[in-house]
């Protein structure tokens, strides 16, 4: 009987009993809810392009263990800090060529850190750099890299997609355009990628580790749900994510398919902007929150595939506090909103949200519209493609609202499964964040993300972490946290050795099928 395992550093594991014979994979393809954005890891933030790029390239480090208790040494060999934590010295691997063969070196290295912390770039992840003040080719396989501030988090920060190190002689070549065409140093080459048709890599035969098992690997945006379960039924597709729990369902009672489930650092909410009526009203956010039941909604819509919130942080995420899920009163959110517009509310509440990108967000955002209504909210909704929706939201709006294209809304519905806290935190709470989509301002929450980014003293640096979630959760909420995602995936029944991040990625390169 085949059974679900835990395997090294990323999420579950399909295996199976040892009188089984596996062979070469040849070509895998992969269906999954939405699009790439891009391929540039310096810009891009969705799963659906981590899933790419995680094939494509390496980092200086990379986390050992689901549970991310350690860092290991990926392009870096070793390192070592001084004592005040400021400046930070890395020995890299020699002889690591780039997939266009050119080598791989501290020039590059420092190239991509330059180049992420330039404004001209426009790298929704630059402020994450900003505490970074140099970086240095102190010789061809050596590298220092020098910090304002005792910077506890740089090795995390080391180990996400956005440090990949690309080849700096494609991004000269390709320009704007290189997003288009990815050049890493990974066990995958880039091949092709047509948006809204499909993307592939291909096995490189010249990578420097353990090489990967499928010659090839085909990546596809199909958005109806029901469009990638027929793909795998009729082995059109190997695996497809993000299935909604009917998919699940139906997979179960054919037979004809393995299905996992698998734990997540996911939470989907709605996002409100702040910088406008109704939302820039504390009271407003709360009563909203107590309008939405959310235990119906993880046992009615999600059929059980997915957990009721119970803080802002999903378990698997770091420093993660918990708390007691908000009580459903509409009586009570009825009552606040006449309060605060006597009369009610007479603006119209304009909800967005994607098609396909979570569990059923389409469905779920639909009926958090009829439990807005219901407590007297005029609403108006719009659903997106998700790449179009990605732009929407983080495009520069100058002098208005939140600065965002979301300036045009008063809600949509996002996630995040990231699971360390300082960026979790950071990306969307800083003042002025380019990630900062809701226009949120708290100087207490500013000031105590500015004592964690500087605290060697790992307990205190958690605990400040765990007061900007009281605050969130008890004062001053940012969004309006809907259901803890579980991640459903289904899998042919001849695949073996695929691998799934709680953060929402998942890993080809084991993947096998079964000769029986």
């Amino acid at each position: 009987m085949r059974r679900v395992s835990v395997l090294g550093m990323i999420g579950l594991s399909l295996s199976l009993p040892l009188v089984a014979q596996a062979k070469d994979a040849g070509k895998i393809t992969f269906v999954q809810g939405s699009d790439i954005d891009t391929l540039d890891p310096a810009v891009s933030r969705s799963v659906p392009s981590y899933n790419v790029i995680n094939h494509v390239f390496n980092r200086l480090v990379a986390w050992d263990g689901r549970d991310r208790s350690a860092v290991v040494p990926d392009l870096a060999t070793s390192w070592s800090k001084t004592e005040d934590g400021k400046t930070w010295t890395f020995v890299l691997k020699q002889g690591v060529k780039f997939h266009d063969g050119t080598d791989f070196n501290a020039q590059a290295v420092k190239f991509n850190l330059d180049r992420i912390r330039d404004p001209k770039l426009g790298s929704p992840h630059r402020s994450y750099y900003a505490d970074i003040s140099s970086v240095e080719a102190v010789s061809p396989y050596e590298l220092r890299i020098t910090t304002k501030e005792a910077s506890p988090t740089l090795l995390e920060l080391l180990a996400k997609e956005s440090s990949s190190i690309s080849s700096p002689a494609a991004i000269k070549q390709y320009g704007r355009a290189y997003g288009h065409h990815p050049v890493g140093t990974g066990p995958y080459t880039f091949d092709s990628w047509i948006p809204n048709d499909q993307a592939i890599i291909e096995k490189n035969p010249a990578f420097y580790g353990e090489p990967g098992k499928p010659s090839k690997i085909v990546f596809r945006p199909v958005r109806e749900d029901s469009s990638r379960v027929i793909e795998l039924r009729t082995n059109n597709a190997d695996v497809a994510g993000n299935l909604s729990p009917e998919a699940a369902i139906e997979l179960q009672s054919l037979n004809k398919s393995d299905l996992l489930r698998v734990p997540s650092t996911f939470q989907v909410f709605f996002e409100m902007n702040l910088t406008k009526p109704p939302f820039d009203d504390p009271r407003i956010r709360r009563a909203v929150s107590m309008a939405i039941d959310r235990q119906a909604l993880v046992d009615k819509v999600l059929l059980g595939y997915g957990k009721v919130p119970t803080g802002p942080f999903p378990e698997g995420t770091q420093a993660r506090q918990v708390f007691e899920p908000v009580k459903y009163d509409p009586d009570a959110a009825r009552k606040i909103i006449n309060d605060v517009y006597p009369g009610g509310y007479p603006g119209t509440v304009v909800m967005w949200t994607p098609a396909g990108r979570y569990t059923k967000d389409r469905q779920v955002a639909e009926v958090v519209q009829g439990y807005l209504n219901a407590v007297g909210l005029k609403t108006d909704f719009k659903v997106w493609e998700w790449a179009t929706y990605q732009k929407s939201l983080y495009r520069a709006d100058p002098g208005k609202g939140t600065g965002k294209g979301t300036n045009d809304a008063n809600m949509w519905l996002l996630g995040t499964g990231l699971s360390d806290a300082d960026i979790r935190l950071r990306r969307k709470l800083s003042t002025g964040d380019p990630q900062n989509l809701t226009g949120y301002s708290n100087p207490q929450v500013d000031n105590l993300l500015k004592l964690a980014a500087h605290e060697m003293d790992v307990d205190k640096r958690l605990s400040y972490y765990k007061d900007i979630q009281e605050i969130l959760w008890e004062q001053d909420p940012d969004n309006l946290p809907l259901f803890d995602q579980e991640q459903i995936i289904g899998v042919r029944k001849e695949l073996t050795g695929l691998d799934v991040n709680y953060e929402g990625t998942l890993d080809f390169k084991n993947v096998e099928l079964i000769k029986r």
